[in-house]
């Protein structure tokens, strides 16, 4: 008894909902063409504008008026529920109600009868360095990093400037559209580092100024610190890091006059003693003072032998095969407080090459203490393994030996 009972009651439900829904279904369809203005879901007739609404897994849509949320503020005057194709998918789609929330499903709509989005034409792609192009600049230098001359961004459009709120606090190396090489201890909390709170700005002529026609500016994707790097003890031993880059739209830098990116030499690569390479930044341009410089600066600095700076100037526990010397002309040239993760660029047939990140020294601009740089060709395997582009840690700009 008790089993027919429930059966009727069952079947009863069924009729009443069935009832209930052709009803409802009926106030949309007049609901719809009764108000004033078209619905604005209906009015571009190159899409599907049909009235299917269930969906694939056989869900009936939601009115679209019925809807929660800004988004869907735009159809507050759509009463009905049929198939819709407002933003491009890949077919029609409707909202359904899904454990007591709203979700996206297609619709079950027969192919023939859907409409092919008019797709907008393909744009012009973006503008970005390869490895094929890097290391190209426009020398335009005005007239400090200690002793050395104003530099315009055009002259190092490679320059990066990493902030950290609104505080600047180190410089760094656009090494490929998505990527900047830069010191491993500007970030002494290491992977404890919230990367939402830092910045990097490229194309920068001053760090208090802003130009928008030549600055672009980028969040911090993804941090990675050499996992070799002791922020324990003053050895700065594998002082180098990879920032990945993006801009608020997800794109990586765009190549032009003021942002471009520093080649990298080949594996394990070295110059000569003697060479003149350059190095630029925003850091403390004069003795005795802790204020950093408002402009670009950059100045020559000439390597020294390994072992020479081991022997004469420093250790060899402060200086290693992963570290190279240099020093101003006459001593009176140097990196700074400020600079640290800056580049050390050298000139090989007109093409700048990546050679050193600037990381420590005991004092700035005195005799007899170098500054002592970051050696990057030693890593180059390091930043293919992290950034997965092998092509341009291969270094195949550098000229070859015949």
């Amino acid at each position: 008894m008790k089993c027919i009972l429930g059966g009727f009651l069952l079947t009863c439900v069924l009729c009443w909902t069935e009832a209930i829904i052709g009803e409802m279904d009926e106030r949309w369809k007049s609901s719809s063409t009764s108000v004033n203005g078209k619905c604005i879901l209906d009015r571009d007739e190159s899409k599907y504008t049909g009235k299917v609404s269930v969906t694939v897994s056989g869900r009936i849509c939601a009115p679209w008026n019925s809807i929660q949320g800004s988004r869907y503020s735009a159809f507050k005057n759509c009463y009905h529920n049929y198939c819709r194709n407002p933003d491009d998918w890949t077919q029609p789609w409707c909202v359904v109600k899904k454990r007591n929330r709203y979700v996206r499903e297609y619709c079950n709509i027969p192919q023939e009868a859907i409409k092919p989005v008019k797709r907008p034409p393909t744009p012009e792609p973006i503008k970005q360095d390869t490895e094929l192009t890097c290391g190209e600049r426009r020398l335009d230098r005005q007239t400090k990093i200690i002793g050395g001359l104003r530099s315009t961004v055009e002259s190092q459009p490679w320059m990066a400037a990493i902030f950290k709120g609104d505080g600047f606090i180190c410089g760094g190396t656009l090494i490929t559209p998505c990527w900047v090489l830069t010191a491993a201890h500007c970030f002494p909390t290491g992977k404890r580092t919230q990367i939402n709170r830092y910045s990097v700005v490229l194309g920068k002529n001053a760090i208090n100024e802003t130009d928008p026609v030549k600055e672009q500016k980028f969040t911090v994707s993804r941090l990675v610190i050499h996992e070799d790097f002791d922020y324990s003890t003053e050895n700065y031993t594998h002082d180098i890091a990879l920032l990945k880059i993006e801009d608020c739209n997800g794109q990586c830098a765009v190549k032009t006059k003021t942002v471009r990116t520093a080649c990298l030499p080949p594996f394990q690569q070295m110059l000569p003693v003697g060479f003149y390479c350059e190095i630029a930044g925003y850091g403390r341009y004069q003795k005795g003072t802790f204020k950093f410089s408002r402009y670009l600066k950059q100045t020559e600095v000439k390597l020294i032998s390994q072992k020479v700076c081991q022997r004469t100037y420093y250790n060899k526990d402060e200086v290693n095969e992963n570290m190279l010397c240099a020093n101003g002309r006459d001593w009176k040239t140097d990196a700074c407080q400020g600079d640290s993760g800056g580049p050390l660029v050298c000139e090989v047939n007109n093409i700048m090459f990546l050679f050193g990140i600037i990381s420590w020294g005991k004092e700035c601009a005195e005799k007899n203490q170098p500054g002592v740089y970051t050696q990057v060709s030693n890593y180059n395997q390091w930043i293919s393994q992290h950034t997965g582009l092998p092509r341009y840690t291969a270094g195949s700009r550098y000229p070859q030996k015949d």
